[in-house]
């Protein structure tokens, strides 16, 4: 939806210059009242100066002129969500898959709005029908980002189920192993993290990250002899890596205090 003659009014919303952007915006829609584009933007302003209602308002103008457009909808379907109207957010997520069926934005909506009513079948049913139709759906990126999201908020054990629901749907991607190691650290289950680490390094022998976060869970676990030998593949993979050495250092060092009593 974007076209140069909002530039500005963009670039005030990337730096988080809302009220800005709803004046620019706002005189937008004032010259033209058939904008869509224009009052589109409006909302998303709007919901960025935590203007709820008045984003609502937008949006539906840009509905009333356009109302088979996937991203109007996708937005009302947002809205309802931040209203805590998860079923009335499927509507519109449903409504916006079907104006233009590979819509990846509504079907990660729909995902994630079924997934927060705790309807983790259907969540995963939709995700099926959505690599149908919208195969972009399976990329790790984007899903990646929303458990970054979730880690973000410091909800570990969150983050650790969503990981579990995406390995439910495509259980040999990496990434999504990789950065479950991240929250099992932080609740300190070092048996999960040695384990999975494991998992990651047998798969993928290269992967220097994998036999760090292995060495370190090992520490955790008091298996130093172990942690060495894991250190020390990730200096053979990474000859110039610091991290490993240091770590191999402080790890020879604490075994040869413990050794001298």
């Amino acid at each position: 939806m974007g076209e140069d003659r909002f530039t500005e009014g963009i670039f005030l919303m990337h730096t988080d210059r809302f009220e800005e952007a709803v004046e620019f915006f706002g005189e937008i829609v004032e010259k033209d009242p058939s904008d869509v584009e224009g009052w589109y933007k409006l909302a998303v302003a709007y919901l960025g100066a935590g203007r709820l209602d008045e984003g609502r308002a937008s949006a539906e103008r840009a509905f009333d002129l356009r109302p088979e457009d996937p991203e109007i909808l996708d937005l009302l379907g947002g809205i309802s969500s931040l209203k805590n109207d998860d079923e009335g957010a499927l509507e519109y997520f449903d409504r916006a898959i079907a104006a233009k069926p590979d819509h990846l934005r509504g079907w990660i909506s729909k995902i994630m709005t079924l997934r927060n009513l705790d309807r983790i079948e259907e969540a995963k049913e939709a995700y099926r029908q959505g690599v149908g139709v919208a195969p972009t759906l399976r990329d790790p990126e984007e899903w990646n980002d929303l458990a970054g999201a979730i880690f973000d908020r410091g909800d570990w054990q969150a983050t650790i189920e969503f990981l579990d629901f995406l390995l439910d749907l495509e259980p040999e991607e990496p990434s999504y192993k990789f950065n479950k190691l991240g929250p099992l650290s932080k609740l300190k289950r070092y048996e999960d993290v040695a384990d999975l680490a494991e998992e990651l390094v047998d798969a993928m022998p290269d992967f220097v990250p994998g036999w760090m976060v292995r060495g370190i869970a090992l520490i955790g676990l008091e298996r130093y002899d172990e942690a060495v030998e894991s250190f020390d593949r990730a200096i053979l993979l990474d000859p110039t890596g610091a991290e490993a050495r240091e770590m191999k250092k402080r790890t020879l060092e604490y075994l040869d205090e413990v050794k001298k009593g």
